[in-house]
C-alpha cells in the first residue's frame, strides 16, 4: 500500500562548493585523529567513499586509495551531490527512489529541477543591479547531459550590464544523476540526485584590467624598487567586462552614497592608489536548486542552497568553528552532560591547534597592531594592544604562557612555533585536563570572550570592558590582543573570538572539573584513545631499544 507524500526535500539543506581547475572533481574524504606515535593525535585525512559519475550520467560508488588535491597544477573542484527525499504516511522520511516513482505511476520525466545561481558582490556595493550577473536553468528529471551554467547581467532601462549577453561568465554545472536500481558501497543508486559543479575560479574585468602593483600603495606612493610586484589583474581572454558601469568607478567609504559591506576593503583596488575599483569580479556564486514533483495532481516543491566560493588551502586541518558551528551557535544549547562538554571541548582544542600550525602569527600580529594604531586606553590587566603586545612587557598575559610549554618566551622561537608548541600538547587528554583543573581563572583570562547577546548588553555601555562577552560599541572590545585566537579577524575586521555557545561550553566544563577535582577523563572515547596512544608509544620505545 502507498503512503501519501507530505512534503518533499533536499539532503543536505544546504552545501558548500569550492571552485577549481581540474576536470575531475574531488574524492570524498573524513577527517580522522592519528593513532599513530607519528601522528602525534593531529587530524588526518582519510579516504571515504565516492561517487563517480559515469558518461552516461550514472553512479559508481568506490573508495579511493589516496585523496589527489590536484592535477598538474590544477585544483579539483568540490561538488557536493544532493538527494531528494520525501516525508510519506506519518512524517517518515524516505529517500525519492524509482520505487516510490513507479508505485505512483510515475517516471523521472515527473520531476523538474531548477536552479538559480548569482554573483552579487559589485552589486552589494554599487547598489545597481545591473552589476550582478546570474544564471538559471531548468532540466527535465530523464535529461542527464551535463549543463552549463551561464551568467549575464540584467536588462534595466538606462543603465548599461556589467556581463553582456554574448560574453556570459561560466558559474559551473548542473547535472541530473541517472538513477539505477541496486546499491554499490551502501549507496542506494535508485535515489533522484543532481550535482552541482562550481566554476573554475577564474577572474573577469573590462579591457583596462591588465596590470598593477600589489597593495598597499598609498595615493601618490612610489613602487618600491626591490619590494614592489606587478601582478596580471586578468588574463586577456577574460577582459570582456563592460568598463561603463558604476562597479569601475567604485571607491569604498564614500560619504554619504553608500554603506559600505564589511570589511570595506575587500575588493580589487582597494589600498592602492584613490582605492578606485579595477573593475574585477570572479566566478564564485551562491543560489538555490528546486525540485518540482507532480504526484495526483499536487506539485511538491523541495529547495536547497548551495554556496560556490574558494578552495581550503588547509584540507588537512579543521578550523576552530566551521558553518555547522555557526547554526549551532544560534539554534542549539550546550550540552548539559559533562561527558559530552568533555567530547566537544576536546574536540574545540584539536581545532585549535590545527588553526594554529597553519596561521602566520607573525604576520597577524604587526597587522593587528596597525590596526591598534590611535587607540592607546587599555583596562588592565587586558593585553597590550601597542608593540609590547605578546612580549616580555605584555605581562597580564605573556608571560605566563611559558608555563603551558617546555620553553620560555626568550629562547629565539618565532611567535608562529610558539603558538604551535604551546597548543599541540593541550591534543593530549591527560594534559589538557590537567591546565583546565589546576588553571581555571587562566584559561577564562586567556581565551577571548565573544560578543554578546542583546538581552546582555546595558542600554548604555560602560567603557571598561566586561569580563564576561564584548560589546561591540564598546572601543576597547573591538582592539586586538593576545587573548586566543590572537589577532585573527572576523568578518567585520574585528578581533575573532570562539563562538558564543562554544565558550559557554568552556565556562561550563571548567565549573564542572572544579565540582569534580577527582574526576580524570574527558570522555570514554578520549580515555580509550589516550590508553591507545600510550601503548603505542610503549611499543615503539621498545623496539628502539633492541
Amino acid at each position: 500500500m502507498k503512503q501519501q507524500i507530505l512534503r518533499t526535500f533536499f539532503l543536505p539543506p544546504l552545501a558548500v562548493a569550492r571552485v577549481g581547475g581540474s576536470d575531475t572533481p574531488l574524492a570524498a574524504f573524513t577527517w580522522e585523529t592519528g593513532r599513530t606515535i607519528t601522528d602525534a593525535n593531529r587530524t588526518i585525512i582519510t579516504p571515504a567513499v565516492t561517487l563517480d559519475v559515469l558518461p552516461d550520467g550514472s553512479l559508481r560508488p568506490y573508495v579511493p586509495n589516496s585523496i589527489h588535491f590536484h592535477d598538474h597544477g590544477r585544483l579539483r573542484p568540490v561538488a557536493p551531490f544532493f538527494e531528494l527525499w520525501a516525508l510519506v504516511g506519518e512524517n517518515e522520511a524516505v529517500p525519492v527512489t524509482l520505487g516510490l516513482l513507479e508505485e505512483r505511476g510515475l517516471g523521472l520525466d515527473s520531476v523538474t529541477y531548477k536552479i538559480t545561481v548569482a554573483n552579487r558582490k559589485a552589486q552589494r556595493r554599487t547598489g545597481a543591479q545591473t552589476c550582478a550577473f546570474v544564471a538559471r536553468l531548468t532540466v527535465r528529471g530523464n535529461d542527464h547531459e551535463r549543463k552549463p551554467l551561464f551568467a549575464c547581467s540584467p536588462h534595466n532601462p538606462g543603465e548599461e550590464p556589467l556581463v553582456f549577453f554574448d560574453h556570459p561568465i561560466l558559474l559551473g554545472h548542473l547535472q541530473v544523476i541517472r538513477p539505477t536500481r541496486g546499491s554499490a558501497k551502501d549507496v542506494d543508486l535508485s535515489i533522484l540526485r543532481v550535482r552541482f559543479t562550481p566554476g573554475k575560479g577564474e577572474v573577469y574585468g573590462p579591457p583596462t584590467a591588465i596590470a598593477a602593483p600589489s597593495s598597499p600603495l598609498p595615493p601618490g606612493g612610489v613602487l618600491p624598487t626591490l619590494n614592489g610586484r606587478i601582478h596580471e589583474l586578468v588574463p586577456k581572454e577574460n577582459r570582456i567586462l563592460n568598463p561603463n558601469t558604476p562597479w569601475s568607478k567604485y571607491r569604498m567609504d564614500v560619504e554619504g552614497k553608500q554603506q559600505d559591506p564589511q570589511p570595506s576593503d575587500s575588493y580589487d583596488g582597494a589600498n592602492v592608489g584613490t582605492y578606485q575599483s579595477w573593475g574585477v569580479v570572479d566566478d564564485t556564486c551562491d543560489g538555490i536548486i528546486e525540485a518540482h514533483l507532480v504526484s495526483e495532481a499536487k506539485r511538491f516543491v523541495a529547495t536547497t542552497r548551495v554556496f560556490s566560493c574558494c578552495p581550503d588551502y588547509a584540507p588537512d586541518r579543521q578550523p576552530i568553528f566551521s558553518f555547522a558551528d555557526d547554526l549551532a551557535d544560534r539554534d542549539l544549547k550546550p550540552p548539559t552532560d559533562v561527558e559530552e562538554l568533555g567530547d566537544d571541548i576536546a574536540a574545540l582544542f584539536a581545532r585549535i591547534f590545527d588553526t594554529a600550525s597553519m596561521v602566520n602569527v607573525e604576520a597577524l600580529r604587526r597587522h593587528a597592531i596597525e590596526e591598534n594604531e590611535g587607540h592607546d586606553k587599555n583596562f588592565p590587566p587586558l593585553p597590550a594592544i601597542n608593540d609590547d603586545t605578546m612580549t616580555g612587557k605584555d605581562k597580564s598575559l605573556a608571560a605566563r604562557v611559558s608555563t603551558l610549554t617546555p620553553h620560555t618566551p626568550d629562547d629565539g622561537l618565532e611567535r608562529v612555533d610558539i603558538a604551535r608548541r604551546a597548543h599541540g600538547p593541550l591534543c593530549d587528554v591527560s594534559q589538557l585536563l590537567e591546565v583546565l583543573r589546576t588553571r581555571p581563572e587562566y584559561v577564562k583570562a586567556l581565551i577571548r570572550p565573544p560578543f554578546g547577546r542583546f538581552k546582555e548588553f546595558h542600554e548604555v555601555p560602560s567603557p571598561k570592558p566586561s569580563s564576561r562577552f564584548r560589546d561591540p560599541r564598546v572601543v576597547r572590545d573591538s582592539l586586538h590582543d593576545m587573548r586566543m585566537p590572537p589577532y585573527m579577524r572576523d568578518s567585520d575586521e574585528t578581533p575573532l573570538s570562539i563562538t558564543y555557545r562554544q565558550y559557554k561550553m568552556l565556562l561550563a566544563y571548567l565549573e564542572a572539573l572544579a565540582a569534580s577535582p577527582s574526576n580524570r577523563s574527558v570522555s570514554r572515547e578520549h580515555r580509550a584513545a589516550a590508553s591507545r596512544f600510550a601503548r603505542e608509544a610503549e611499543r615503539l620505545r621498545r623496539e628502539s631499544q633492541r
